[in-house]
């Protein structure tokens, strides 16, 4: 009977949908313009969260100094050691790590509008603000570092709360993708630009620069975009009845108090957890850790190693379109069950980073290396859309909550990785960054086999919850 109920729903809410393309064109569509402007909201976060691991380089680099006499001679902005340097890149995850959960919970609860905009509003302030600090001495570095991080936390959760009330749930696994893709551009845009302005301009223009354009995108947000359909102005009356129908059809209500004992011990959610923990392990390795290494061992120069350390996540948001596409079209055609897909897409994604990130650690050509970081880096797009998408399968009602608890743990290796990085690499040498290979390849396979063993892509008990047990706990709050 549920079966043929979700059923019945899903077939009016394509049928629905179908009526729109002719009522409302793709052009005049206001949730388009908003998951538009999320997705530039991802750049500029990500921009801001990486700028540091090529500035840094910059600010450490000897530099040419040119004297009143005519001679030369060399010195370097700051002279800091490669632990003083691991703690100032890890000092984000801080705040970041302090604030997940609460941006999540808030987001929940009152809506992610106003938190998404007003923190990375807050965090291009502090952007803004950090060549200033970092004048300073190093801990002022890692004070500004914290605050961007707190500010990020707020901010990236949230964003699946905007996509709640804007997404209709035949198009949140598009909208889903198209935002993480956000991610990894960004990402892509601070390794070549940073470089570029490090080596044109002064390592203080890489932090004016991304901080002068999360202003101007803050200012943009908050002007344009509202809680919900129901509170905007300039969408159309029939977009606003479609996203609005397509939710009811789904069934979507809003909880007011989670089932926390439950949730935090559900097998599934600590899939999701391990997921997260395993796959930022590598990737904040890299993505703190290339532009130095390609610096220190394969002797490129700051705009050079800009540009090579962002081809992998380059690679990475054009291989996410592809299988966010081939993941819907899997279930569609019943080829594999969302919990196959889960699993498969993100352990298989998990082993193959596992392979290359090793025998990058046994290449010493650099052509070789560069070709196995960027498959180790661009692969990780099948996890995408394994364990991020996975709080929608298993209880939707609460995604944004284990979004938030999940990507707490994952900031734990944004924490750790650079400081182990920084006590292993003195030298620098090969022998030295292969145990940091080694490490994250040994965490890889650690995912692998918990979350194959304990993921799931169906909601889960705990999170079935009635229009009515909704109303009366909403009743019972007033």
């Amino acid at each position: 009977m549920g079966k043929n109920r979700a059923a019945t729903n899903e077939s009016e809410s394509t049928k629905f949908a179908y009526q729109m393309e002719d009522i409302v064109p793709i052009y005049l569509r206001k949730r388009y313009l908003v998951m538009f402007l999320a997705f530039l909201g991802y750049i500029n976060l990500y921009t801001m969260r990486v700028n540091l691991s090529v500035a840094i380089v910059a600010m450490t680099t000897n530099q040419t100094v040119q004297h009143e006499d005519g001679t030369e001679s060399w010195d370097r902005p700051f002279d800091w050691s490669n632990v003083e340097r691991g703690y100032a890149l890890s000092s984000f995850f801080y705040g970041y790590i302090a604030t997940m959960l609460v941006g999540g919970t808030l987001a929940a609860r009152f809506g992610g509008t106003l938190i998404f905009g007003g923190g990375i509003l807050l965090l291009s302030i502090v952007t803004l603000l950090t060549p200033i600090m970092s004048s300073k001495g190093i801990y002022y570095l890692i004070a500004a570092r914290v605050l961007v991080g707190a500010f990020s936390g707020l901010s990236y959760p949230s964003v699946q709360a905007v996509y709640a009330k804007w997404s209709p749930p035949l198009e949140r696994t598009r909208t889903s993708g198209f935002g993480i893709a956000g991610i990894y551009l960004g990402t892509v845009l601070a390794m070549v630009l940073s470089g570029w302005l490090g080596e044109n301009f002064s390592w203080q223009s890489i932090f004016y620069v991304f901080g002068g354009v999360g202003c101007v995108w803050s200012a943009l947000w908050l002007a344009v975009v509202r809680e919900s359909p129901d509170r905007d102005s300039w969408i159309r009356q029939d977009e606003r009845n479609f996203i609005n129908q397509s939710l009811e059809q789904h069934g979507q209500v809003n909880v007011v108090k989670p089932p926390w004992k439950k949730l935090l011990s559900s097998p599934a959610v600590i899939a999701v957890c391990v997921g997260a923990f395993s796959y930022t392990w590598g990737f904040y390795t890299l993505l703190t850790q290339l532009p130095s290494y390609m610096n220190d061992m394969l002797d490129f120069n700051l705009q050079n190693s800009g540009f090579l350390s962002a081809v992998p996540y380059l690679v990475l948001f054009l291989t996410l379109i592809f299988t966010s596409s081939l993941a819907d079209w899997l279930q569609m055609k019943r080829i594999l069950t969302t919990t196959q897909v889960r699993i498969i897409f993100t352990c298989s994604s998990f082993l193959c980073q596992l392979v290359f990130l090793l025998m990058a650690a046994f290449f010493t050509n650099t052509t070789a290396v560069i070709v196995c970081l960027t498959l180790s880096v661009g692969l990780g797009a099948f996890s995408m859309n394994g364990y991020i998408v996975n709080p929608l399968d298993i209880a939707p009602q609460f995604a944004s909550i284990i979004m938030g608890f999940a990507n707490t743990f994952g900031t734990v290796p944004g924490i750790v990785s650079p400081i182990i990085t920084g006590y292993i690499v003195q030298t620098p040498t090969f022998s030295e960054y292969r145990i940091v290979f080694y490490i994250s390849c040994g965490i890889y396979l650690f995912g692998t086999i918990v979350y194959g063993l304990l993921a799931a892509g169906t909601v889960q008990p705990w999170a079935v919850v009635s229009v009515e047990e909704s109303e009366e706990e909403s009743i019972s709050e007033k």
